[in-house]
């Protein structure tokens, strides 16, 4: 049995893709730069936040000066609304109760900027505490680098092979394995089941249940 069940939050353990295009969108339109449907930013996000704005300015996501301001009005709003619709997937509160009745801890590790996880959490999840949680930090590679991955296994004292990754996205997958640890995929997120598969995940789920089968 794992020790420990590390998720990825965004797309895992909770849908924030309408706080986090809203806050875009916002930071665009302040710029004059196209707007996107929400459906776009299910492909923008994955790699932080700095990809994450790049991304949706286009061909102007090149441009350093200009993206420095919309980041700056994006941080700015995202700050203010980025609990407003962001929600827990249907069963993830039951898989978390189910893990800690087993003693096994639990942590998510993001790509989303530290300072944004722990009241996404407290908000999403009420009732169950993480033994620990990395955001995005200066300093610290962002995955699929394996160097957060390295720091939380450490500060909990668990070996890697005592661990078990959740993630939805490619990205998900290449920190896995970069990382050396087993991973489980879900297909309830923000990428599809063939890009998930297409980037080599082996076990996918449907259903926050299944997770327990491979603990």
């Amino acid at each position: 049995m794992k020790k420990l069940v590390v998720f990825d939050l965004d797309g895992t353990l909770v849908d924030s893709i309408f706080d986090l295009g809203n806050a875009v969108n916002f930071a665009l339109e302040k710029f004059n730069l196209p707007l996107h449907p929400m459906s776009d930013y299910y492909t923008f996000v994955g790699n932080g936040m700095e990809d994450l704005v790049r991304r949706s300015m286009g061909e102007e996501g090149g441009n350093d000066e200009l993206y420095l301001k919309v980041r700056k009005a994006f941080d700015e709003h995202y700050n203010a609304h980025s609990n407003d619709n962001t929600v827990p997937y249907k069963g993830i509160a039951e898989l978390l109760k189910a893990l800690r009745d087993k003693n096994i801890k639990t942590a998510v590790l993001t790509n989303k900027a530290h300072i944004y996880v722990n009241d996404i959490l407290k908000k999403a999840f009420p009732n169950h505490c993480f033994d620990l949680y990395f955001g995005q930090k200066e300093g610290v590679a962002r995955k699929p680098n394996p160097q957060s991955f390295q720091l939380l296994l450490e500060e909990l004292s668990v070996e890697k092979e005592d661990c078990l990754y959740i993630g939805d996205s490619e990205v998900d997958v290449k920190t896995a394995k970069n990382a050396g640890v087993d991973l489980v995929a879900v297909n309830w997120g923000y990428r599809n089941e063939e890009t998930i598969r297409n980037a080599g995940a082996e076990i996918i789920v449907s259903t926050p249940e299944e997770i327990l089968n491979y603990v």
